[in-house]
């Protein structure tokens, strides 16, 4: 017998099921005794799987939220989904931009027919200065990363860093800020202000600082949800549509959990796996610091849609890509992000043959309501200076009992998360190495 296991087994308990919470619930499940709350009526946060059964009566699985990981950049997730057995296929990620503005539309990763879909395109003199703008865009971005950063090197933000390099208004427009926002679900304004060295070191990192070299994408394989299931089945007690109005620490290290029914729950041990701004409203004892660190932190809010209406897509077939951003020709309707992702090119849904899924941030009064499957709203960290050196500080919260957990504490994506699940594990004394006995019959709670 391990020397762990003869262990007294602790009671702990995670609040919240997105990628963060879900990690972590594993990970301490490997000894302890876990409680995971959820307010939703479903695991998984922005691991959102449609479950869809047709006319024709055929079904099909399409995902709303986390789509996409990739064989370099994730490997928190991937160790995840080898140990659970998780079966994922190849993606398609390739990114579009039509402007209704000026009329142009083009595709990156598509190769000559993307970024040359139409005959037109080839006649745009400003289309061919920008693309020699983004080789030089690369060269500056990799030349940041290169210089020791001082303090106002880090701050600078991207606006400001396009402005001081010269960089022309229409690469602005129909590269740069497209990218940012369709990546980040932010609108223009928004990107503008994002810290400049810290979206160049995440560039770098997935491959976006050169023209070849990009990571292999993967989806999983039947929807993200696959992967929830997974996870719950590792887990006690999984309590549905049980919001927590309030979580207090106690004297001796460990917490207290009140539901909405005013019951009070003591665990030894507790991971806050929730957005800043939500940690902050369920802390019945927030610090200064807590205060001023999470409530440094902001998140956006998104609307989505679930449908199959193609008019938000480029209008030439060669410009059509995985991710399209649409700049409306009215710019009172370009004040939020608009992207479209084609879930049926990303997820290979090739069992349909009479229409494509696709999932539209934003815009919501340019969606055909007739093809509308489903509504969402997700919620996504937003990035300034400010919040960059909130996020430095995340290492000052939390004890050897207590530790928050999210996407937030890196570049907001599902390995951010995971990774931050699997660190709170750590703090609070789990650790994913724990001999791991035979599964246990769970209990769910909805």
């Amino acid at each position: 017998m391990h020397d762990s296991e003869k262990l007294e087994r602790r009671n702990v308990a995670v609040i919240g099921s997105g990628v963060a919470g879900l990690t972590a619930a594993y990970v301490l499940s490997r000894h302890d005794r876990v409680t995971l709350y959820e307010a939703d009526a479903r695991l998984g946060g922005h691991a959102h799987t449609h479950h869809l059964t047709l006319d024709s009566g055929a079904e099909v699985d399409v995902d709303t939220g986390f789509i996409v990981h990739n064989d370099r950049t994730y490997p928190t997730l991937l160790r995840l989904f080898a140990e659970l057995d998780v079966a994922t296929q190849d993606s398609d990620m390739s990114m579009s931009i039509r402007s209704d503005a000026s009329g142009l539309e083009y595709a990156g990763a598509k190769g000559i027919r993307g970024l040359f879909p139409t005959a037109r395109t080839l006649a745009r003199p400003r289309y061919w200065r920008m693309l020699g703008e983004v080789l030089r865009f690369h060269r500056r971005a990799r030349a940041v990363l290169d210089t020791p950063a001082d303090e106002a090197c880090a701050q600078e933000p991207l606006g400001e860093f396009l402005r001081r390099n010269g960089f022309s208004r229409y690469f602005v427009e129909n590269f740069m800020t497209p990218l940012v926002a369709a990546v980040w679900s932010c609108d223009p304004t928004t990107a503008a202000h994002y810290p400049a060295r810290y979206l160049f070191t995440f560039l770098e990192h997935h491959g976006m600082l050169t023209v070849f070299g990009s990571p292999t994408w993967r989806t999983v394989t039947g929807g993200s949800a696959r992967y929830v299931e997974k996870v719950a089945a590792h887990l006690d007690e999984i309590l549905l549509g049980a919001p927590v109005q309030r979580v207090e620490r106690t004297p001796d290290g460990g917490a207290c959990v009140v539901d909405g029914s005013g019951d009070v729950r003591y665990f030894d041990a507790m991971v806050v796996a929730v957005h800043p701004c939500q940690a902050l409203a369920l802390l019945g004892d927030a610090s200064d610091l807590e205060t001023e660190i999470l409530g440094d932190m902001p998140y956006s809010v998104n609307h989505a849609q679930l449908h199959t209406d193609e008019s938000l897509l480029p209008r030439a077939e060669n410009a059509r890509a995985s991710w399209n951003y649409l700049t409306p020709a009215d710019s009172t309707d370009a004040t939020g992000v608009i992207v479209t992702y084609d879930m049926t090119r990303l997820m290979r849904l090739d069992t349909v043959h009479d229409r494509r899924f696709l999932v539209t941030l934003g815009g919501k009064h340019l969606v055909d309501p007739t093809t509308v499957v489903a509504e969402m709203t997700y919620e996504h960290p937003v990035y300034t200076p400010e919040s960059v050196a909130a996020q430095s500080r995340l290492s000052e919260l939390g004890s050897g009992t207590f530790a928050f957990a999210g996407a937030y504490h890196g570049w907001g994506f599902h390995e951010d998360g995971a990774l931050s699940g699997l660190r709170a594990a750590e703090r609070i004394g789990g650790s994913w190495d724990t001999h791991a006995g035979r599964h246990r019959e769970r209990e769910t709670v909805s």
